[in-house]
């Protein structure tokens, strides 16, 4: 791994990580574009797991912050579950070229679905957050991305947004840590995670202590306006990697 390789990482999870503590989510979304700097996604999807279990952590022991609804919790953990084992199995099969595409093109969808509002009423129903905390687990297990549509039925359901918060770390913190097992039980987690730990834990907490700190400077208005921008930032992002990530999958030279 190159010096500038390492420097434009580390560049990206520090961001990564300040976003999550300015808004409380949005780590995963945008460390994951960084893998494009790394040799092989094989080790950087876990340090982004490790990464994104740290953080929650943090947001969890505010707990004037993020309230828990046990009821849906235990819907979404037990379907997330079941997701994570089938998501660890999917990233042991897959070689770095396709984990690549499927990264870029997962970041782009999952950034695309944060930029809604307003979920639409009909995406309320249990039957359809059962199914969506499956594919989720699937998606954070493989690719450590896919948090926001968990949100989206969250809204849609009509919950306070404080709720939502709580919820969703004790969601995203039992499953990454599940996710993180079933990819150390199939043989998915590349050696060179301990490097990358070593190399950017300190650059992610302080991007997370920089946020957070921004954040109790921030009005509500500031706080949607930056929330806002940077999704869309993230989709932009999302979808010239995307391209990019495409056009070498179909011309390697």
């Amino acid at each position: 791994m190159s010096a500038m390789s390492m420097l434009l990482f580390g560049g990206v999870t520090f961001l990564a990580a300040a976003f999550r503590g300015v808004t409380g989510f949005g780590y995963a979304l945008i460390a994951a574009l960084g893998l494009l700097f790394l040799p092989s996604p094989a080790a950087g999807v876990p340090f982004i797991l490790v990464s994104d279990l740290l953080l929650t952590c943090f947001l969890l022991l505010d707990r004037e912050q993020a309230a828990v609804d046990w009821a849906v919790a235990r819907l979404l953990l037990a379907l997330g579950f079941a997701g994570a084992l089938c998501g660890s199995l999917i990233a042991a099969s897959l070689d770095d070229g396709t984990s690549r595409v499927l990264v870029a093109v997962t970041v782009f969808g999952a950034a695309c679905v944060a930029l809604v509002r307003e979920p639409p009423p009909w995406l309320r129903h249990r039957a359809i957050g059962a199914g969506i905390a499956l594919v989720v687990g699937v998606l954070l297990a493989a690719f450590a991305v896919g948090g926001p549509l968990i949100a989206a039925w969250l809204l849609a359901g009509g919950r306070d947004r404080r709720t939502i918060k709580g919820t969703l770390a004790v969601f995203f913190g039992a499953v990454d840590a599940l996710s993180l097992a079933g990819r150390a039980m199939v043989g998915a987690i590349d050696p060179g995670v301990v490097g990358l730990l070593a190399a950017f834990t300190v650059p992610t907490l302080a991007g997370f202590l920089a946020g957070r700190l921004l954040a109790a400077r921030l009005s509500f208005d500031g706080w949607r306006r930056l929330a806002s921008g940077g999704l869309l930032a993230v989709a932009v992002a999302g979808l010239v990697q995307t391209v990019y990530t495409l056009g070498r999958s179909f011309n390697p030279s």
